[in-house]
């Protein structure tokens, strides 16, 4: 006889903390905000997200007669002391006030007058060129910072908020700049060691002149490999992620091909031709220019019919 007992499903129990009235999920987002730790022997420092645009002009003193330094932030700025944040999936409201027990809107007191007055007396935080120090003994001032919609790095930022600020991480930014440092010194490795063909290909994808502006001199490959060592350092993440790229060298090839006349179109204005055969190598019908009819070609190139094509390109190159 079969058994006829019928076992509940298990219910997913969630373990809920209670954290200044707030009830959060344990090791929820919410829940690793509100027990983040401040080091109150530390300062906390926060940036304006924005930054001055460079004038074309610079401003000259009246005084001195001599152009001003350029002012990478503005010089004042006041922080928004209420936000709104999107907090265990519902939109609440946070508000700073000196010797407040919680940020929490729903956990401050209700009468107007009272808080009107909590915070007319609360002392004004500015941001000074830029920057703002905040001390790390000022928790309830600290996690209203860090996950405010003004921040741009908070996980609770509403859709519509304007990040204002970002906070200065002294070991993430010293991360990154590591990182940076890393991939500048990757490209110019790349950029050294690589053959004066290859350089040659990956430069003119990085739109590296080949000749000289003034004179309309052929570029040696030394001084093609300086201005290429100079865009490896500029730029090293793209650097990095177009060496080596195996459609830029067909595309190159190809660009060559065509500019040397080892592929034309002379007896035929609608098809692509091999010279040496005069073998057809696609339809290029209703095409002009040379950058149009080499962009088909690469196009036909990454084709299956043309796979007999890149072998044939591939052979004249080397």
């Amino acid at each position: 006889m079969a058994d006829a007992t019928i076992v509940a499903p298990l219910k997913k129990i969630e373990f809920v903390e209670e954290f200044e009235g707030l009830k959060v999920k344990k090791d929820s987002n919410e829940h690793r905000a509100l027990m983040q730790e401040f080091d109150a022997t530390k300062k906390y420092v926060f940036q304006l997200a924005a930054e001055n645009m460079e004038l074309e002009k610079p401003v000259i003193d009246a005084r001195t007669n001599r152009p001003l330094p350029h002012k990478k932030f503005k010089p004042l700025q006041n922080l928004i002391m209420t936000s709104q944040i999107v907090w265990n999936n519902g939109r609440v409201g946070i508000r700073y006030y000196d010797g407040c027990e919680s940020i929490f809107v729903s956990q401050q007191p209700k009468e107007k007058d009272v808080i009107d007055q909590l915070i007319q007396t609360t002392r004004r935080r500015n941001f000074l060129n830029g920057k703002m120090v905040v001390e790390g003994y000022e928790k309830q001032l600290l996690l209203y910072l860090s996950i405010c919609s003004w921040n741009s790095d908070s996980m609770f930022r509403t859709t519509t908020s304007t990040p204002i600020f970002t906070p200065q991480n002294a070991e993430k930014m010293a991360t990154v700049e590591s990182d940076r440092l890393d991939k500048i010194e990757e490209a110019m490795a790349l950029a050294r060691e690589a053959s004066d063909t290859k350089m040659r290909i990956h430069a003119a994808y990085l739109g590296i002149p080949m000749e000289d502006y003034d004179s309309g001199n052929e570029l040696t490959d030394k001084e093609i490999r300086t201005e290429y060592r100079k865009a490896a350092s500029k730029n090293p993440k793209e650097f990095i992620e177009s060496y080596g790229n195996k459609h830029l060298e067909t595309k190159y090839f190809i660009d060559q091909a065509w500019l040397k006349g080892l592929i034309h179109n002379k007896f035929n204005p609608n098809k692509a031709t091999w010279k040496s055969s005069n073998t057809v190598i696609c339809d290029i019908s209703g095409l002009k220019s040379s950058e149009a009819i080499c962009d088909a070609i690469f196009e036909f190139s990454k084709s299956e019919e043309g796979e007999e094509f890149l072998i044939q390109l591939k052979a004249i190159s080397e």
